[in-house]
């Protein structure tokens, strides 16, 4: 009944460096895991469940036919032509990502972001970020609109900035990069904390951001992310990023709140 298990189970486990290190990740005995890959033997119901989730599957999917499996699941992204030493590193932030891809996961979803400004603490720069997953990448891309006062959002063309989250040690880390090779170029790091209660629409943190201009040297600010509802983005949620002062009633009471009281716990 379960002749394509094997031949799943040999694709999956094909994308780790040896057959040791994927009995340590889903934590199986190597030698179990060998007959489990040579058809000798079927793991029990539990087994097969913790199997799949591992790989974010369902238990069913695991006895699929070897081609509709082929179909259904998609590989680890790879990176080649890298020295062996980086090559690990970026395997196993790879990796990471895919044996967490569930856990960051309950975190997709649109975000207003706010931050004060380091130029004017008076004023307080709100951006719109949207958190999404393909394959095992879990992305991040924000919008923000530097604007001066009493300029509307669409005066100005949007600042577009892609990332890349992790989950590490319950915490979220966000790594983003703009315009890379460039005198404006700018290299982006934000550590959250998920809420202490899943109710909360609040991720709280820590943003550190160095320039390649030199009259900008490296700084850290508080940060807050607030959930939107739904999962698609809204043009006005876009429209209503920007600069303001901290006293704008348009602003969230509860994320000023938030910044004031600081991150430096992180």
């Amino acid at each position: 009944m379960h002749k394509g298990f094997p031949a799943n189970l040999r694709r999956l486990v094909h994308h780790y460096p040896s057959t040791s290190r994927a009995a340590e990740a889903l934590g199986i005995n190597r030698q179990q895991l060998n007959k489990y890959l040579s058809g000798l033997s079927m793991p029990s119901l539990a087994t097969l469940r913790n199997i799949a989730a591992h790989f974010d599957l369902e238990p069913d999917d695991l006895l699929l036919p070897a081609d509709r499996f082929a179909a259904r699941w998609r590989p680890p992204m790879r990176i080649e032509g890298l020295p062996p030493r980086m090559r690990q590193a970026v395997a196993a932030l790879l990796e990471n990502m895919a044996q967490t891809r569930s856990t960051l996961s309950r975190f997709c979803g649109c975000y207003h972001v706010c931050i004060p400004l380091r130029t004017n603490p008076d004023r307080i720069g709100r951006a719109y970020t949207v958190i999404s997953q393909e394959g095992d990448l879990t992305l991040v891309k924000t919008i923000m609109f530097a604007t001066s006062r009493g300029e509307l959002p669409g005066s100005r063309q949007p600042i577009k900035i892609d990332g890349i989250a992790q989950w590490l040690g319950e915490r979220i880390y966000i790594t983003d990069t703009q315009n890379v090779g460039q005198p404006n170029a700018r290299l982006q790091s934000i550590a959250l904390y998920p809420p202490a209660l899943p109710s909360m629409p609040f991720l709280t943190g820590l943003l550190m951001t160095t320039n390649n201009a030199r009259t900008r040297p490296i700084y850290s600010s508080p940060i807050v992310f607030k959930r939107l509802a739904g999962k698609k983005p809204k043009k006005a949620d876009i429209e209503a990023c920007g600069v303001f002062y901290r006293d704008d009633p348009r602003l969230d009471p509860a994320m000023i709140a938030l910044l004031d009281g600081g991150s430096s716990s992180l």
